[in-house]
């Protein structure tokens, strides 16, 4: 069995840990499970130059996300590293270039080429981003003739491992008389604002609903315009039936659900909906909570294979509203939802979905083609100073 170091972009100490941070401490547990030694890097937890360094010396693999990854390549020890890429951080990112400007996607650029550049392995969601990847793949020259004479399915330089769930677990009743509708988190590709009017309109004819919204806990990592914008709103529209509620700790998570009847996810159609996975998907079919959501390739599918949800390619709040109705005004059709999230739950566990982590850590191997055909980044020189080019006026004399 291998030494696996984890290199985690998210603070973990907190123990209220979103996406990224939920799936390596799951990481984590199959990894142990299967036999290996896992030591975690992460922000609060040890991530400095230092600690990269001694770290990978003791390891016979790295698995990184994200950003972190400029910290380890700069400061590692050679050893194989597979890079996680299951959250298309330059993607999501693209929202933000109104309120920081071109400085996030220049560095969130520069961070995958680099990624694509120095990995040995990849890991992705779906079909949609494992072809996405392979594009960048072969602009970088990583996807090249050697690589596909030698495996014309690329399977030994990028594979499919979706995020997971638990261990299945007991679904208490819920009540059909006062539903709490949970949405989560606010991230600025979500539109919390057709979620509430949505709402608003089905209290019509289930007076008693509510729907819930929770705080980041971690606000400095990522733009909270969304979020204030849905607060401002709620208190303009004096919706009394929106709450806002505190991140709840991961460990706790499962009694929190328990709360609520059914999930809503609202968002615009973009490429950024095309190529993500939503956490918050697995976790609330975990839970056993039928979802209503807009319409995203990924989200789709599971849906609408488990029969767990139902999916709105509208973007009006009476639509939503009307689907929201008609799902918790119809006893049948709700238990059947439930009945799909236990299906759901059975085929995403998080060894099954790990798989391909897990066979690579068992045999870790550094890809010694990946220089083949690779593409070098240019990086512009520095404007010479005023003292280099007087130097260079005198040598030219």
């Amino acid at each position: 069995m291998s030494r696996v170091l984890l290199v985690c972009p998210e603070p973990l100490g907190h123990r209220q840990p979103a996406g990224i941070g939920i799936r390596f401490l799951e990481i984590e547990k199959v990894l142990r499970a299967a036999g290996h030694t896992v030591n975690i890097l992460s922000p609060d937890q040890g991530l400095t130059p230092h600690n990269i360094a001694a770290a990978t010396g003791e390891a016979d693999v790295a698995v990184v996300q994200g950003h972190a990854a400029n910290d380890l390549f700069a400061h590692m020890q050679p050893l194989p590293v597979v890079v996680d890429l299951y959250d298309p951080f330059i993607i999501e990112n693209l929202h933000y270039y109104s309120e920081r400007g071109a400085e996030v996607f220049t560095h969130d650029h520069a961070t995958l080429v680099s990624s694509l550049l120095k990995g040995d392995f990849f890991l992705c969601s779906s079909e949609a981003q494992r072809m996405f990847y392979l594009g960048l793949m072969l602009a970088v020259g990583r996807l090249n003739p050697i690589a596909f004479e030698s495996d014309p399915r690329l399977d030994a330089l990028i594979r499919i491992a979706p995020f997971g769930v638990g261990a299945p677990r007991k679904i208490p009743p819920r009540a059909s008389t006062a539903p709490d509708i949970l949405f989560g988190g606010v991230y600025d590709w979500y539109d919390p604002i057709l979620a509430m009017d949505a709402v608003a309109i089905a209290r019509a004819k289930v007076p008693m609903l509510t729907l819930t919204f929770n705080t980041h806990p971690n606000p400095e990592l990522t733009p909270q315009s969304r979020a204030a914008a849905a607060i401002a709103h709620a208190r303009r529209k004096n919706y009394t039936f929106v709450r806002f509620s505190p991140w709840v700790a991961y460990d706790e998570r499962g009694a929190y659900f328990d709360r609520f009847t059914m999930a809503l996810l609202t968002f615009p159609r973009s490429i950024e909906t095309d190529l993500a996975m939503r956490t918050r998907v697995y976790d609330y079919l975990w839970a056993g909570l039928p979802i209503v959501t807009s319409s995203a390739p990924g989200t789709d599918e599971l849906l609408e294979r488990y029969c767990c949800g139902s999916v709105v390619r509208r973007d009006d709040a009476e639509t939503f509203a009307a689907e929201i109705v008609n799902i918790l005004t119809d006893r049948p059709l709700y238990e059947r939802m439930v009945d799909g999230t236990r299906s759901f739950v059975l085929h995403h566990q998080w060894n099954r979905t790990l798989k391909p982590l897990v066979d690579f850590c068992a045999e870790p191997k550094i890809d010694r083609r990946k220089e083949a055909f690779s593409v070098r980044m240019q990086v512009p020189e520095r404007p010479p100073s005023i003292l280099q080019r007087i130097k260079r006026r005198i040598g030219r004399l």
